[in-house]
């Protein structure tokens, strides 16, 4: 990708050798020797030499493996102008290597590592296709260029030798090799794990980043817009305010280029960032040239119309107009420089302020360059929105300067003590307005944090203060609410005869809505327990909730009946019930799929029977347990539950319990839930 130099502009794109360094690994008729031993290190690269054998021209035949290809000429993939000049080239072509491929790295996936790729491909390996980049069409006007930034998977198979055939056109070739440099592609190997897991890792890292600097140029741009909306005579905040949103713009651009590598994307957002450093660096010096009063704006007009001109030319001829362009972009560095210096030498008030930032901004460029060369470490991605960012607030706080002088010296020229009265009543008008507002808002609040604690005590009045003991089952029971009135409810029963039928549910939401859900379950599961089966409770409660016509409200419920050791249990919309078997340590997940209660009265759900075994445990719980997320934002999922209850054998249910609120507790880290958390274990354990 062809670099961008921005001297006086704060991001800096970091300049891309078109020549790397490569390990050549020569064996006999130039065969690579590929083998998992060399993806030692940091990068975890095979890098493949550049010395492949070409022809011009397309023929099927050259893909297979026994074709004899030793009158071939010998190129590098890259195509540059050097290249080109070696061998005939008319935009379309085949490239073969041997590869000496070693066995600890055969039928297995490796990562195809794009590293450049102008035009469209196809890869064969021993003859066979495995791969095509872009669409491949021997037509040009069909091709349709390859845009992807993720690396390729491939398998090589068992033979220790292969031969490695790439069938490639770049119907463009004419652009890239004048704008980009070159005209081919660049491949490399690497471990397939590892650069997956680096490619995500790079767009969460600097996604966030990036957006967050635009953000803050944007914000900068729109700040300085609008104090040039309230004083139009103010023209520095109108063309800083465009510097700063051209600045955020090509900040856009940059970012956006280096996530598209070198394809024909970067070609694409070429055309824009050429645009956008032009006009970026034409408006700085527009607004260098308004910090000068005694300038006439005629000589700065001509500047802006110039750039105007360049872009234009540029937008349509970006390859054969590139001298014009790196012209202009020299003539706007020395003209800001020449303006930043006959400002100092005729004593300007408050341009120490930008020569500070132009400082910060050389020197970050000189650290870049430093990192560039692996003299020191640090992120160079850093470096660029510390040393742009810099010369933003720079010229920011120096407009914000000469705004404040300029309110001094009005001041000065009012009756002092009439301002000051003024300023005095009406201050201590504003106090005691905000004195009343405050204190009817503390009062507000306390109102409302009251009825919230008179709800959140009623609800928990309407749950269990304690399960029942039972002689042949342990039962405990835990509940954690995210506001202060919850949306989980658990309950129980005991019928004439012994059964024991326990429920727990969990509503829509939290607060007084959710609150009313669990009154209204609470009372159906009582009105409903003894008098028919689980199923039919489920689908009377479905259908008195519905009637209630609280809309988007509903009501997950599990319901379990015990009789002695016999368990039959039923869901609506809640999560899996865990059912532990002491005898072998299991844990199996019951899955009873239903729509929770109060969205469609008759639907059928569906029952399951258990047998229990002397320690066996069944626990439920609500989905906000298995939805926890710690401070990475990673859920603590059902595995983890599932595991602990693998390792409760000989625990009693209360020490499983504080097992689980410790798993709790050390996943959060501290932070507060965000759902209601509610959780019950019952132990079989007969006489």
């Amino acid at each position: 990708m062809r670099c961008i130099f921005l001297f006086f502009i704060g991001l800096l794109s970091v300049h891309e050798s078109l020549a790397q360094d490569t390990f050549f690994q020569l064996a006999e008729r130039d065969t690579i020797e590929l083998s998992a031993d060399m993806l030692n290190g940091d990068d975890q690269i095979i890098y493949i030499q550049d010395r492949w054998r070409f022809q011009p021209g397309d023929d099927p035949e050259w893909s297979e493996p026994d074709y004899d290809d030793s009158d071939w000429s010998v190129t590098s993939t890259n195509l540059s102008e050097g290249d080109l000049a070696f061998v005939d080239w008319d935009g379309i072509g085949w490239f073969r290597i041997d590869m000496k491929v070693h066995e600890n790295l055969r039928e297995k996936p490796v990562a195809l590592i794009i590293d450049r790729h102008l035009g469209a491909s196809e890869i064969y390996i021993n003859g066979e296709k495995v791969y095509e980049l872009g669409n491949f069409s021997d037509s040009p006007e069909s091709v349709v260029s390859f845009r992807k930034e993720a690396p390729v998977p491939i398998v090589f198979d068992s033979n220790e030798i292969q031969v490695f055939a790439v069938r490639f056109i770049n119907p463009d070739y004419s652009i890239t090799g004048q704008v980009m440099g070159y005209n081919g592609f660049r491949f490399h190997i690497g471990d397939w794990e590892t650069y997956q897991s680096e490619r995500y890792t790079y767009l969460s890292r600097n996604t966030g980043r990036n957006m967050l600097y635009i953000g803050l140029l944007m914000a900068f741009s729109l700040f300085h817009i609008l104090l040039f909306a309230f004083n139009r005579s103010e023209f520095r905040n109108l063309y800083f305010s465009i510097f700063v949103g051209m600045l955020a713009i090509l900040s856009y651009l940059l970012f956006r280029a280096e996530l598209s590598f070198n394809t024909l994307d970067s070609l694409f957002f070429f055309r824009f960032l050429i645009i956008a450093e032009i006009l970026v660096l034409a408006f700085a010096a527009r607004f260098t040239h308004s910090i000068d009063k005694d300038r006439t704006p005629f000589y700065a007009n001509i500047l802006i119309l110039f750039a105007v001109v360049v872009v234009v030319i540029s937008w349509f001829n970006p390859g054969s107009y590139f001298w014009l362009i790196e012209l202009s972009i020299l003539l706007f560095v020395i003209e800001i420089l020449r303006t930043l210096f006959m400002l100092f030498y005729k004593n300007r008030g408050g341009v120490w302020l930008l020569g500070v930032g132009v400082l910060v901004f050389i020197l970050t460029l000189v650290l870049r360059l430093l990192v560039n060369f692996d003299l020191i470490s640090g992120s160079v991605q850093i470096l660029n929105m510390a040393g742009s960012g810099f010369l933003v607030i720079s010229m920011s706080i120096y407009l914000s300067r000469e705004f404040a002088v300029t309110q001094k010296k009005l001041k000065i020229k009012l009756d002092e003590v009439q301002e000051l009265s003024k300023k005095s009543i009406e201050q201590e008008r504003l106090s005691k307005e905000r004195e009343i507002e405050r204190r009817l808002l503390e009062a507000e609040n306390n109102r409302k944090t009251r009825e919230l604690e008179e709800a959140r005590s009623l609800q928990l009045s309407m749950l269990p203060q304690k399960m029942p003991t039972l002689q042949d089952y342990e039962i405990a029971v835990f509940m954690e609410t995210a506001t202060e009135v919850g949306g989980d409810y658990y309950d129980y029963s005991i019928g004439n005869n012994g059964e024991l039928v326990t429920a727990m549910g969990d509503a829509t939401g939290h607060g007084m809505k959710a609150g009313i859900m669990v009154a209204s379950a609470k009372s159906y599961f009582h009105s409903l327990v003894h008098e028919s089966d689980i199923l039919t409770m489920l689908k009377r409660m479905s259908a008195g909730i519905k009637n209630m016509n609280m809309r988007m409200m509903y009501m997950g419920l599990s319901i379990i009946q015990i009789d002695n050791n016999r368990v039959e249990m039923s869901s609506a919309g809640m999560p899996p019930i865990l059912h532990f078997k002491q005898s072998n340590s299991s844990v199996q997940r019951i899955t009873l799929k239903g729509l929770p209660l109060g969205t469609k009265v008759e639907y059928p759900y569906s029952t399951e029977t258990l047998e229990l075994e002397k320690g066996d445990m069944i626990l439920l719980m609500s989905d906000g347990l298995i939805e926890l997320f710690n401070s990475d934002r990673e859920m603590l999922g059902i595995e983890r539950v599932e595991e602990l209850l693998r390792s409760s054998e000989g625990y009693s249910v209360n020490d499983l319990m504080n097992q689980l609120k410790q798993l709790i507790h050390r996943w959060v880290s501290g932070h507060h839930s965000e759902d209601d958390i509610t959780v019950m274990l019952l132990k079989y354990k007969p006489e």
